[in-house]
């Protein structure tokens, strides 16, 4: 089967090799039989990579149509990507044999203080403003906006819930979704995404791995100095092999 990776906001493509190859004596997808193939990243909005993911498939079914129907992984904002691609062209989803996600947000996430500090350190912030739990590029992907309520847990803070019932994904449409939960985060957070936003409020099931080394930047076996400094993200080997172990079973169809 061909499988095309899609990277995270501000992750380069070339990260999710470790997916494929592997690294240091740890197994990736190719080991397991998987025909690869790695979607270019871009600094362009959510919206925009989704139509452009649209051309990129036309030019791949020009030379390979023997490839369809292709999977998709998506980590992180990727998995908006391909979540997003089902969404914006159902016609199109018989060519895509199943989705998966890598610590997705798709509730979104919160970015106030995420955008103020990035713009001060004169990084580009417009991709992160789309995955903002009420930015209008979530509403579109969910089909229902939120709002926000007390916090139970602590009653001076607020959290973001979804008002209705939120589009997941198509009727039928075979998908897995991989979550870290960090037991130091009381299993409700991966350090970047809260599990409520993960899940939709309890509306996409997931497979989680549980452990305080299930940061997201490790999940996607990548490396940021920023999360390294001031998250304290460990990047080593220890989580990345089971994602992609979930990952070979669920596209052969085997038990998780």
């Amino acid at each position: 089967m061909r499988v095309i990776l899609i990277a995270g906001w501000n992750e380069q493509a070339k990260l999710m090799r470790t997916f494929i190859d592997g690294r240091n004596g740890k197994d990736g997808l190719a080991a397991f039989g998987f025909d690869c193939t790695i979607f270019p990243d871009g600094n362009q909005t959510l919206r925009e990579r989704i139509d452009r993911f649209d051309m990129f498939l036309d030019r791949l079914h020009a030379r390979e149509p023997d490839a369809f129907p292709v999977a998709t992984i998506g980590y992180s904002a990727g998995g908006l990507i391909n979540r997003g691609f089902l969404k914006a062209y159902p016609q199109r989803a018989n060519e895509i044999a199943a989705s998966v996600q890598i610590a997705a947000p798709n509730a979104g996430l919160i970015t106030n203080y995420a955008i103020g500090t990035l713009r001060l350190a004169r990084m580009p912030t417009h991709i992160l403003a789309d995955m903002d739990v009420s930015a209008p590029f979530m509403t579109w992907l969910n089909g229902v906006t939120g709002e926000w309520v007390p916090d139970p847990d602590n009653p001076k803070k607020k959290r973001w819930r979804l008002i209705g019932t939120p589009w997941v994904m198509p009727d039928g449409h075979p998908f897995l979704h991989v979550v870290g939960r960090m037991p130091k985060y009381g299993l409700q957070s991966d350090g970047v995404v809260m599990i409520e936003s993960a899940t939709l409020g309890g509306a996409m099931p997931i497979v989680s791995i549980d452990a305080d080394e299930a940061n997201h930047l490790n999940l996607g076996a990548a490396s940021n100095i920023f999360a390294t400094i001031f998250r304290r993200f460990a990047h080593d080997d220890e989580v990345w092999p089971s994602v992609v172990e979930l990952i070979a079973r669920f596209l052969r169809k085997e038990p998780l």
